[in-house]
């Protein structure tokens, strides 16, 4: 571990905070009932300097004094152009990892923090921070068109900044930092958390991210803002990746909240039970007002255990026993055993505090959000979201030999990460899962699947295509299995077309394979042609189905064909556009 793996929780525990002191007191009074605790980010008045891509240098204004933390230094700053009034901003300075390679920041990095920009732009998160732009820039400098120095002593020197939405509000750790729940304040501190674990869930979800599933990777107390409307928003997003991302050279983690696999393997791939033990980490907090011990320590579960529980009976939790159990189920120390799905798991948390109260994610009979969780204007309620872990087998400290013979670390499924057994597990992986019941008359469907053949090289995204006698009512899909990761789900495409079965004699259709990163090349697949009802197709199209749901789906139609596939390198990024 690097000097630079963790980071003074003070460091960054006020990115993007409020404006002056009487302003923050009561921003936090009236969204947590609690009081801050450390000074306001005074960041309005300019700082005299400015930041912004070669071609616009001086695009952002900076305010304030910036504030330093383990990955850079953040401050409020902002944009004007051609507006009549300026825009508040946040920008972060990325600092050089200690291990970055000469070229930091590469195209390929760039590229990524690209990638996550228009992610989070697509998913629309309410309680993630947007971010906005990503450049590399002159470090800030004084306005160009009031100096007639460069704007950098070093013109080769290049830095790289992100620029995210301002979020006002207090962070949890400003604000709850040790002072423990009372029975006053349990249920809307643990509805913070529950507010994590939707965001955590929409980032992981294969549906939200059209296939991009993502972990926010370091999730804290310093980086959670209580928002006066929108609750509790997720911020830093510099630590974001896909899933399916490969061997990551800063390793970043802040260890109190970080995973036991995660700290033994730092740089490898991490899974959604990272983010996973994460989430029960901030619980924690929450609950006692404390970081809890480093999971690694001599007696750390015990200690954990222990304390939960005092803090829960002291709160005047409803069902304490339920309560502390429900927390330590998402810091397991294997993490095969984490809950994987976050939507389930937040509302039972909340219902351990109070068995009726209403669920947090629908709120009362009458629509109406539980107390102290107002819902963001034009917000529609979801039953449910599509995870993309669905129940993972994942490494603790290691990949699979068969990965490393092969140089692939990146992970396969729907971008997931190479999974072994868990530490002190003997056994194989899970098995493969396979069509347990048939409805309808798919079973009285045929197919063929011409092209690709068996044993072929895929890319990140492959066409398929072949022939089929579908009865009425029927349609297809195809059904991605990774072989060697372990995940025993099956991740579901519509051929193209699919809403017009009778024109599928001879079909279309697409599948992804690991990332645009490369980071699945040398994993194997399995590939099922498949029949099934066409409303339970449509069902699969028109809503955010749950990763149990796309099992039952697979599960109720007919395989008609099936294929080996391996995932190879590509020149280039390719995509698979639907049919002109």
């Amino acid at each position: 571990m690097t000097p630079d793996d963790s980071h003074d929780q003070a460091d960054d525990e006020r990115v993007t905070r409020g404006t002056s002191d009487v302003a923050q007191s009561r921003s936090t009074a009236d969204v947590s009932g609690e009081a801050p605790d450390g000074p306001a980010f005074a960041a309005d008045q300019s700082n005299g300097l400015f930041v912004g891509p070669p071609e616009a240098p001086d695009r952002y204004e900076l305010l304030g004094e910036g504030i330093p933390g383990g990955e850079g230094i953040i401050w409020k700053a902002r944009y004007q152009g051609e507006l009549t009034s300026p825009l508040p901003l946040a920008i972060k300075l990325l600092k050089r990892p200690p291990e970055a390679r000469a070229d930091w920041p590469s195209a390929h990095d760039q590229q990524r923090w690209r990638d996550q920009a228009v992610l989070l732009r697509h998913l629309k998160l309410d309680h993630v921070v947007r971010l906005d732009e990503v450049f590399v820039g002159a470090p800030p400098h004084p306005a160009t068109s009031t100096t007639t120095e460069s704007p950098t002593e070093s013109p080769t020197e290049s830095m790289a900044y992100l620029v995210m939405e301002w979020v006002e509000g207090p962070t949890l750790h400003a604000s709850l930092a040790a002072s423990p729940a009372r029975p006053d304040t349990i249920r809307r501190r643990l509805d913070y958390v529950a507010q994590a674990g939707e965001a955590l869930a929409d980032l992981a979800s294969m549906t939200r991210s059209g296939g991009n599933p993502s972990l926010h990777r370091d999730v804290k107390p310093g980086n959670c803002i209580v928002h006066a409307k929108r609750g509790l928003v997720l911020i830093d997003v510099s630590t974001l990746r896909l899933v399916d991302d490969g061997y990551d050279f800063v390793g970043w983690h802040t260890p109190a909240y970080t995973s036991p696999e995660v700290l033994a393997a730092p740089h490898l791939p991490r899974s959604v039970a990272a983010d996973v033990y994460s989430l029960g980490a901030l619980a924690f907090f929450c609950l006692t007002g404390q970081d809890p011990p480093v999971p690694d320590t001599p007696g750390a579960f015990a200690r954990i255990e222990r304390e939960l529980e005092a803090a829960a009976t002291a709160a005047g939790a409803g069902d304490v026993r339920r309560l502390t159990t429900h927390i330590l189920a998402a810091m397991d120390h294997d993490a095969s055993r984490r809950p994987s799905d976050l939507r389930s798991w937040s509302g039972d948390l909340l219902k351990a505090v109070d068995p009726a109260g209403a669920d947090p994610a629908i709120g009362d009979a009458h629509g109406a959000p539980p107390a102290g969780r107002p819902r963001p204007p034009g917000r529609r309620r979801r039953l449910s979201v599509a995870i993309a872990a669905g129940s993972l087998a994942v490494a603790v400290g290691g990949v699979y030999l068969s990965d490393l013979l092969t140089g692939a670390s990146g992970g396969g499924g729907q971008g997931q990460t190479p999974a072994p057994a868990a530490a002190g597990s003997t056994g194989p992986p899970p098995t493969l899962t396979t069509p347990s019941r048939t409805s309808g008359d798919a079973a009285k469907a045929g197919g063929t699947i011409s092209s690709p053949a068996e044993g072929a090289g895929v890319k990140y995204c492959s066409y398929f295509s072949g022939t089929a006698s579908l009865p009425p009512g029927t349609t297809l899909i195809l059904a991605k299995q990774n072989l060697v990761n372990g995940d025993p789900n099956k991740y579901v495409e519509l051929v193209f077309g699919y809403e017009k079965p009778s024109e599928l004699a001879t079909w279309r259709g697409a599948q992804y394979f690991g990332g645009e990163n490369e980071g699945g090349v040398g994993q194997n697949y399995r590939i099922d042609l498949l029949a099934v009802d066409l409303e339970g197709a449509r069902r699969f199209h028109d809503t955010q189905m749950s990763i149990e749901d796309v099992q039952d789906l697979v599960k109720s139609g007919s395989v008609l064909a099936s294929v080996k596939v391996r995932r190879v390198a590509s020149a280039s990024v390719n995509q698979c556009p639907g049919p002109s």
